[in-house]
């Protein structure tokens, strides 16, 4: 099992059912992207998306923030590393294609990359009191961390570019019917609700989670020929596994199922 305490900024659990819940730790500045941060962050998505032990990967934030974007006050402002060549935020694709289900609780504040940050998770639960806040042009910065590519994905062009023009807070009840966070819980259920379901998603088995994320986001850009290719590739590979085999025999046997992976 790797080591997930040595990370600048971040705070790491990685429970026996393989959940791995990170936690932004800059509270101070509503964990605020600086240097230390964004490399922890690089760090922390490919570690995380290689690791067998991690089955599934829980964002969050410290205090009283998710993440309030970028720290333009920070000593140390360095971008995320990015191998030679490739786009400043081909990292935000490592996050979004991540061969494992992700979540973000949002417990405070998302704006600006934080927002984006969290729209690169599969699904979003919202404390009621955070704030979705797509601040970018207010500031006079071209929005980032893929949100141009998430939010009209999600909830269509026009109500994507309205927000992104108003620079204003996204209603939480307009997120949740749109589907920009799935679920709209009390401060205090936050946490709870989303390890209870981390919980349930990571006794599913690994590879079969990323057969279907991989084919969603995929088929998302594809015409639908291309999805049944897709489909057929995942199914056969499927059914050779021995999770497969397992499913079988715990459906006839009448048990829960030990999904190991394999």
């Amino acid at each position: 099992m790797a080591d997930y305490r040595s990370y600048e900024a971040l705070q790491t659990d990685l429970d026996d059912d393989g959940v791995l819940v990170v936690t932004l730790n800059r509270p101070e500045r509503l964990n605020a992207f600086n240097g230390p941060l964004r490399r922890s962050i690089r760090s922390i998505i490919d570690d995380a998306a290689t690791d067998d032990d991690v089955r599934v990967f829980v964002l969050t934030g410290a205090g009283r923030g998710f993440c309030s974007g970028a720290d333009l006050t920070a000593e140390d402002r360095s971008p995320v590393p990015v191998a030679p060549h490739d786009p400043a935020f081909a990292w935000s694709v490592d996050l979004l294609e991540m061969p494992k289900p992700t979540i973000a609780a949002i417990n405070g504040v998302a704006a600006g990359g934080g927002l984006g940050f969290a729209l690169l998770c599969d699904i979003r639960i919202c404390s009621t009191e955070a704030r979705l806040l797509p601040v970018w042009l207010k500031r006079a910065i071209h929005p980032d961390d893929l949100i141009t590519w998430t939010l009209p994905r999600m909830v269509g062009l026009g109500r994507a570019l309205h927000w992104l023009y108003q620079a204003e807070d996204i209603p939480l009840d307009e997120a949740l019917s749109s589907g920009v966070v799935q679920s709209l819980v009390a401060p205090d259920q936050l946490m709870p609700e989303t390890l209870e379901l981390a919980t349930r998603l990571a006794a599913l088995p690994p590879m079969h989670l990323a057969l279907t994320k991989q084919a969603v986001l995929r088929g998302m850009t594809r015409e639908p020929w291309d999805a049944a290719g897709m489909e057929t590739w995942g199914q056969t590979k499927a059914l050779a596994s021995a999770d497969f085999r397992e499913g079988i025999a715990a459906f006839t046997e009448r048990r829960p199922p030990r999904f190991t992976g394999s």
